[in-house]
């Protein structure tokens, strides 16, 4: 029989050997990267934070400072070095395989933990992004890290636990706002798992306290009451007649260029306007186009259901869609298995169950892309880690049944 002692040594080794490991699959990868090779979107994030720390601050940025603030900070105290950001996300990302597994032992076991984090060393849509400058990692890691807490709060509900959840929440959405419709349906899981309306009431009112200053700069710079970030632009690129050639374009083996844009002329125009004044405009043009084309808007929110669900990228070479085959496409089958295999901890997977449907959502009426899943494929691989360990038993069971 294992001891406490010897089990929490043990534990603590694997999870040195898993952090060593993923770090070495990453830096491995992001090393051989030429410098260049980052996404158009990266600049603007580079961008940003070149003007944070030469003090010029936000400005009409419109992104959310979450990230901005992270890379303003590498850039401030580490200096501005593409290589050195590769390096901090190599680290995060092996941080987040360590996180994944305490979800997934709280979740379910401590052997569906080290399955789950186990196979996210290996994840590559996760490592493709420590080479890049977009925020998916750095998002991605503090998802895994308010889930802990949620979970954290959950078992031991105490003060300390329930500030730290909200505090780390408000800097989740921070960094991205589309989390934050998640953020308060988990606020009333944490009240459904403690019976106790003040702990879900706590985190989330901590949560709010981490955004509102920044909600004040908005008011403060665009005199219009903003949580996060402006959205009016994008509902509108991504729901008109150009939208609808750009969701019917068929499968490519090569990624999508960079022109590969389908944009209203005249939004370009309007783009060249103030930033409330244009989002006032857009926010119009959106509301006007679904209004005038509900059956158009529907189909559109359908094919966007399913590629963002795709077990692999519609553009994208060969090889990487093969790999995504034998990555995801495995997993996510896996994982809704898992989903039905494990109805009697609902108590639990509801959290995680309530994350798929709201992420999910809150996505569809604006343009899709699997970049935009990433944050939330390490809980798809729990739930599939969950189904292997179950077959595995089944297995051995049927093989003993017949020794």
């Amino acid at each position: 029989m294992i001891k406490p002692k010897q089990f929490v040594e043990s534990e603590n080794k694997f999870l040195l050997l898993i952090f060593l490991f993923a770090l070495f699959i990453r830096l491995l990868y992001v090393i051989q990267l030429p410098l260049q090779k980052i996404s158009p979107d990266a600049y603007d994030w580079i961008g940003i934070a070149e003007n944070i720390v030469s003090g010029k601050g936000f400005g009409e940025a419109w992104r959310p400072p979450g990230y901005a603030a992270f890379l303003s900070a590498v850039f401030f105290f580490l200096g501005k070095s593409i290589v050195l950001v590769r390096l901090i996300n190599s680290i995060l990302g092996s941080l987040t395989c360590i996180f994944i597994y305490f979800i997934g032992k709280k979740i379910f076991t401590d052997t569906i933990g080290k399955i789950s984090s186990a196979i996210l060393c290996f994840y590559p849509y996760l490592i493709s992004y420590t080479g890049d400058l977009l925020s998916e990692t750095f998002y991605t890691f503090l998802i895994s890290l308010s889930l802990l807490f949620i979970l954290i709060t959950g078992e031991t509900p105490n003060i300390k636990n329930n500030i730290a959840t909200g505090i780390i929440l408000g800097i989740t959405a921070l960094t991205k706002a589309t989390i934050l419709p998640f953020f308060f349906l988990a606020c009333f899981w944490l009240w459904w798992k403690t019976k106790k309306i003040k702990i879900g009431f706590i985190a989330g009112m901590f949560t709010l306290l981490v955004v509102a200053p920044w909600t004040v700069r908005n008011y403060l710079h665009f005199k219009k009451i903003i949580l996060v970030s402006p959205g009016y632009q994008s509902l509108a690129k991504s729901n008109n007649d150009e939208a609808m050639i750009l969701e019917t374009t068929g499968e490519k083996s090569e990624p999508a260029a960079a022109e590969f844009n389908f944009t209203p002329t005249r939004y370009h125009e309007i783009e060249r306007l103030p930033r409330m004044e244009s989002e006032k405009i857009f926010k119009q043009e959106a509301i006007d186009w679904i209004n005038a084309n509900p059956e158009k808007f529907r189909w559109l929110v359908k094919r966007r259901l399913i590629h963002f669900w795709r077990l692999y990228p519609m553009m994208a070479y060969k090889w990487q869609k093969i790999a995504a085959m034998l990555t995801s496409g495995i997993y996510i089958p896996l994982c809704f298995i898992g989903i039905i295999l494990s109805i009697k901890n609902f108590r639990n997977t509801s959290l995680f169950i309530a994350l798929f449907f709201i992420y999910t959502l809150v996505h569809l009426p604006f343009a899709v892309v699997l970049r935009y899943r990433v944050p939330i494929d390490p809980y798809i691989i729990i739930f599939a880690s969950y189904t292997i360990h179950f077959l595995w038993i089944k297995l051995k069971s049927f093989i003993s049944s017949r020794v």
